[in-house]
């Protein structure tokens, strides 16, 4: 492989995309609903953002967001460099392999994760900046560093790392960061997650219980952990329907999300009732189109209640 490859798949990328999309969702929902409420305060769009500072914001926390998020995940590598040889699904990255050296690799995660944190910080604002920051640091810390070798419930409470992405971007496009749609969104993530990863160790089976890492199959056994994804499902599609409630998203959301958690909902019940790796691979991979599509509902639920 090309050495800028190496560098390169460090940063996670395809994770790391995935979260962004969800910040950029935060961003259009801000401002379309930002331009919706001067309208109907009469104050014409004047002093509403224009869709060129749309575009500009998300293309910053893009970049901005891609680059912190994947400079932490550097820097998990370079910890866990010790166990990845053990798995087969990271027994191929470059630390393992030997192909990078641990020192470049630590110094390329936090100098990639700074400038990240400073993309945003100069042109987007210091908030969305320091929600980044924590970020990275509670992925790092908390996460890969503290939880994850020591709980079942790393996955659970380091999910929040990830789910804040919605928050950067909805505070990239000055909206209040108290606002409850990006804090419906983060809850979203948050409770998406875990599903979304034990399906993934549900598909490759004993891989970290080799490498010792108590995940939640390790520790409480498949069984279990297929009867949590089930309870994860109907939390999250609850959560959905209750933030289209709360939200005014109105009834074409609630439709959307009642038909896209439910299929989460029915592939978690087969993967439970019929256990097999296959049923795991196709929850894992519907988890990721399910959070692009609900957010995308999202974003146009917010367009058509004007």
């Amino acid at each position: 492989m090309a050495e800028w490859r190496l560098w390169l798949s460090l940063l996670k990328l395809r994770v790391v995309v995935l979260l962004q999309v969800t910040a950029i969702a935060a961003i259009l929902a801000h401002d379309i609903a930002d331009r919706q409420l001067l309208r109907a305060m009469f104050v014409g769009n004047d002093l509403a953002r224009t869709w060129a500072e749309t575009l500009e914001t998300a293309l910053v926390v893009l970049v901005g967001g891609s680059l912190a998020s994947g400079g932490s995940m550097a820097i998990n590598m370079w910890y866990d460099r010790d166990i990845d040889p053990l798995m087969a699904r990271t027994d191929k990255r470059p630390l393992p392999s030997g192909e990078l050296a641990p020192g470049a690799v630590l110094v390329y995660g936090i100098v990639v994760c700074v400038s990240g944190v400073v993309v945003l910080a100069l042109l987007a604002n210091q908030l969305a900046a320091a929600f980044a920051a924590f970020s990275a640091l509670f992925y790092v810390l908390v996460y890969t560093m503290w939880l994850k070798r020591r709980t079942p419930q790393n996955i659970v409470i380091g999910g929040l790392a990830g789910a804040l992405s919605p928050l950067i971007g909805w505070t990239a496009a000055g909206g209040d960061p108290l606002a409850l749609l990006p804090w419906a969104m983060v809850a979203v993530i948050f409770l998406w997650t875990p599903p979304h990863f034990w399906a993934l160790t549900l598909a490759r089976p004993g891989e970290y219980a080799q490498a010792g890492v108590p995940m939640l199959p390790v520790t409480a056994g498949e069984a279990a952990t297929r009867r949590y994804v089930t309870g994860y499902a109907a939390a999250l599609l609850l959560t959905s329907l209750a933030t289209g409630w709360q939200a005014g998203l109105g009834y074409p959301f609630l439709a959307a999300a009642v038909l896209l958690g439910g299929r989460f909902l029915q592939l978690a019940l087969k993967l439970q009732h019929t256990p097999s790796k296959r049923v795991a691979w196709t929850l894992f991979g519907y988890s990721n189109i399910f959070l692009f599509l609900l957010f995308g509902a999202m974003v146009a639920a917010v367009a058509l209640t004007a």
